[in-house]
């Protein structure tokens, strides 16, 4: 097959309210100015992840429709997607391994290239994704003759937008046969394979009698530090591309906590981050990893502000821990806070005293695990780098 020469864009998103919860995706083919097609699709209840790679499946699947030798750039705002399938990352889970060998499948490898763009910069995908969330329905629009982007040229043909149920000839709708395996149109998944899985936990290598793990209310604070920024002065970076590694392997690491990594704690269940950006960069990584939902954001855990003492830092923390205690008994909390915070966070669970906490050494992208019980703590983990356990994610 002679190549065209063409050059279409897919972009694609995915989301679920609640994670899992109600899901849909949205992808539109673009070539320069003009979209294509539009496809989006309610998915029932599935993980923000499941959203995401359908999203890229049914984007891929309108390009090699319009044009199976074009070479086809894909945008999408998820990392973990987007590193998975250029190859960076490896696939852990199995239900993910089959949704990206799925989207490998349609197009040769050698044609389809994979670009981050912040989440600002894929507004139309995303708005389809949310029209069908709030429709439950359907959206497959083909554009012969291009159109204009989404949003600029009127309501999308009303023939192509549907709340019922799809037919079982899916491509009556779409125009697309339907996968082999149609959990990838209902959002289910299968019984996962992977061997992580299927495997008991194993047998704890600590005393499960000991106070901080008998007491069912104690609380597991996971405390990640991000990467690295750029040196320039900005006020509030962003992460470097290093930085983005090193967050991608910190969130490798909270997906294995309570199973195959510390598996006498309670697997994490809050996510919580500080309101500057790498921090947040951070969170948001470790949700879409770790399907923790999206972050809670607490200006309790903020870093230092010029000026704040240690003791107003103590005072706040403190206060945060309070709050946890009270709302979160039993829970893994993870929490993405900058080197000062995590100090005053250890600091605070041991009671060591204000002038002590510089003895608490916390690198860029590493790991913190403590425990508060009973009005007591204890550090179990402290600034661990995150690539000693490795960078396998999703």
């Amino acid at each position: 097959m002679v190549a065209s020469g063409r050059v279409l864009v897919v972009e694609a998103d995915g989301g679920s309210r609640g994670n899992p919860g109600p899901a849909g995706y949205g992808a539109l083919v673009r070539e320069g100015e003009s979209v294509l097609a539009e496809r989006a699709e309610y998915l029932g209840e599935c993980s923000n992840n499941v959203a995401e790679y359908s999203g890229l499946i049914a984007g891929l699947r309108a390009a090699a429709r319009i044009d199976p030798t074009a070479q086809v750039e894909v945008r999408m705002d998820s990392r973990l997607v987007v590193e998975q399938m250029s190859g960076r990352w490896k696939i852990k889970h199995a239900d993910m391994r089959r949704l990206a060998d799925e989207a490998r499948a349609i197009l040769p490898a050698g044609q389809v290239t994979y670009t981050w763009v912040p989440r600002a910069e894929n507004g139309a995908a995303d708005a389809l994704a949310n029209a069908v969330m709030d429709s439950r329905g359907t959206i497959a629009t083909d554009h012969t003759d291009g159109a204009p982007p989404p949003g600029s040229a009127g309501p999308v043909d009303s023939s192509a937008v549907t709340g019922d149920p799809l037919p079982a000839d899916s491509s009556a709708v779409t125009g697309d046969p339907l996968p082999a395996d149609s959990s990838v149109v209902t959002g289910s998944l299968p019984a996962s394979s992977d061997d992580d899985d299927d495997e008991e936990p194993p047998v704890p290598d600590v005393d499960t009698e000991a106070p901080s793990l008998a007491d069912p209310d104690a609380i597991t604070l996971v405390l990640v530090s991000p990467g690295w920024t750029p040196r320039d002065g900005e006020e509030d970076p962003e992460l470097t591309d290093e930085g983005m590694e090193l967050a991608g392997a910190a969130a490798a690491v909270v997906d294995t906590i309570g199973f195959t990594l510390w598996p006498h704690l309670a697997r994490p269940s809050v996510l919580l981050a500080s309101p500057l950006v790498r921090a947040q960069q951070t969170a948001e990584l470790i949700s879409e990893v770790a399907d923790l939902g999206i972050p809670t954001v607490d200006d309790d855990f903020a870093a230092a502000a010029p000026g704040e003492s240690r003791a107003e830092v103590a005072v706040r923390v403190e206060r945060a821990l309070a709050r946890l205690d009270e709302t979160c008994g039993g829970c893994t909390v993870v929490v993405a806070a900058h080197a000062d915070v995590i100090a005053a966070v250890i600091g605070t669970v041991v009671e060591a005293p204000t002038e002590a906490w510089d003895v608490f050494r916390i690198a860029p992208g590493t790991i913190s695990v403590v425990r508060r019980w009973s009005g007591r703590g204890e550090v179990h983990v402290m600034g661990c780098p995150a690539q000693l356990v490795g960078t396998e994610v999703g």
